[in-house]
């Protein structure tokens, strides 16, 4: 958890110093693995959400076409999502990256995704780099 305060510290600290009346009327997970799922799950029903940025994780949906529908229905917020992902990720394969991403692409969210190569099941330099972006981006970054 130092990990994720550190960076998202060195990035934002200033923006978000400027910026607390919005950071605190928004919700912005950035989740590894179960995180992941549980902010894809829970995360698109709440209404504060800026955006999220999971890691290693899996948006994890009915097979049975009713209950799928009634569970997109519920859905109430539409934010970006940045999805990455470990090729070599040994609890959740990295096909489930692409599911997810076609997921959430056919309830209409914008996904970004990324596959790290030779990356288990966890966050490179890299995944950190793009997500560091992504956020950076979605508050009006160049």
């Amino acid at each position: 958890m130092k990990t994720y305060l550190n960076y998202w510290s060195m990035y934002f600290g200033s923006r978000a110093a400027r910026s607390r009346r919005t950071m605190r009327t928004m919700q912005i997970p950035v989740a590894p693995s179960t995180g992941t799922m549980m902010a894809l799950h829970t995360g698109l029903r709440r209404p504060a959400l800026a955006l999220i940025v999971g890691f290693s994780g899996v948006l994890v949906t009915p097979t049975n076409q009713e209950v799928a529908a009634a569970a997109a229905s519920e859905i109430t917020v539409k934010p970006p999502v940045l999805l990455v992902h470990g090729d070599q990720d040994e609890v959740i394969p990295a096909q489930a990256l692409f599911l997810s991403a076609q997921g959430l692409g056919g309830m209409g969210l914008t996904v970004e995704w990324h596959l790290s190569q030779g990356i288990g099941h966890g966050i490179d330099g890299d995944g950190l780099r793009l997500g560091g972006a992504f956020l950076h981006k979605a508050f009006g970054g160049r």
